[in-house]
């Protein structure tokens, strides 16, 4: 893998351990602070405690305005208890992922694809499938638990992850720092390539293959009748000639929209995709996708 740099100019704790826990989202603070303060890093690090979902959002605000008034990006981590559809709150309340990732993709557009979220809260790896491949990505990577996990891995996971990231200023060496000090299995490493991957892979099996494919038809077929009123003969020959062709081109589109490159064009370099190769691999068999 190719060394991936760290693009932020700080951090941002988000802090929903409640009283009774161990202090993760402190303990991790006063470890970025001592690294920084070391370092001598002028990185800015901010620990925000949020009882309700306007609080949280309170947070997500002053991340945007930073980027607009100074083009400040922010790395955001969150420490609480999760689950694969949401975030608990210190009020007791949820938010879902799919709500989060709203708020970050607005990040991350400001930011022109360089937003890291990494979190402790257990199953928050599943956040990932709040992305779309119609819309911007809501993030360029992130780092999350997978399963449910117990407090002390992750606080040895993370304050060796943000040493190594502040000293080397790399996310590889620090994912590998992470992974020698807790048990890197448990958690997923994602960035936004592998996200579109994943989304383009599961369009093209569930709308452009055999049962997903008559699905998909039989749906566009009543939609054209209905609306046109054209013979649902003519309608159908008419379809499934369209839908026989290759999707390469919808997917190169869809790659420009999700990786940014149709709002910042040296995004293309960043992210390059053979949506031909793609699509064959996919088609025959060779790739799949997790």
């Amino acid at each position: 893998m190719e060394t991936i740099e760290f693009q932020a100019h700080g951090f941002v704790m988000i802090d929903l351990v409640p009283d009774k826990d161990m202090q993760t989202a402190r303990h991790i603070e006063e470890s970025l602070l001592d690294e920084i303060n070391a370092k001598h890093s002028g990185l800015f690090c901010e620990k925000y405690r949020c009882e309700t979902e306007n609080d949280l959002i309170d947070v997500f605000n002053k991340i945007k305005k930073r980027l607009k008034d100074k083009g400040e990006i922010s790395y955001i981590h969150i420490e609480g208890h999760g689950s694969k559809e949401s975030l608990k709150l210190l009020d007791s309340s949820v938010i879902t992922w799919d709500k989060i990732f709203e708020h970050f993709r607005e990040i991350n557009i400001l930011c022109k694809n360089n937003l890291f979220f990494s979190s402790g809260a257990c199953q928050s790896a599943y956040a990932f499938k709040a992305a779309t491949i119609t819309k911007p990505s809501p993030v360029f990577g992130m780092l999350a638990p997978e399963k449910i996990i117990e407090t002390g891995s992750v606080l040895d996971g993370y304050i060796a992850f943000y040493k190594s990231l502040i000293c080397n200023e790399s996310l590889n060496d620090a994912f590998n720092a992470f992974a020698d000090a807790t048990d890197g299995k448990q958690y997923a490493l994602i960035f936004s390539q592998l996200l579109f991957k994943k989304a383009a892979y599961k369009y093209i099996k569930e709308h452009c293959m055999r049962k997903g494919r008559k699905e998909r038809l039989d749906s566009v077929l009543t939609q054209a009748v209905n609306s046109t009123g054209i013979q649902v003969r003519k309608a159908r020959k008419l379809l499934k000639k369209e839908l026989g062709k290759p999707q390469a081109i919808k997917l190169k589109k869809f790659h420009d929209t999700f990786m940014m490159i149709d709002k910042y064009s040296e995004n293309g370099i960043r992210f390059e995709f053979d949506a031909v190769n793609f699509e064959r691999k996919i088609k025959s068999g060779e790739l799949k996708i997790v």
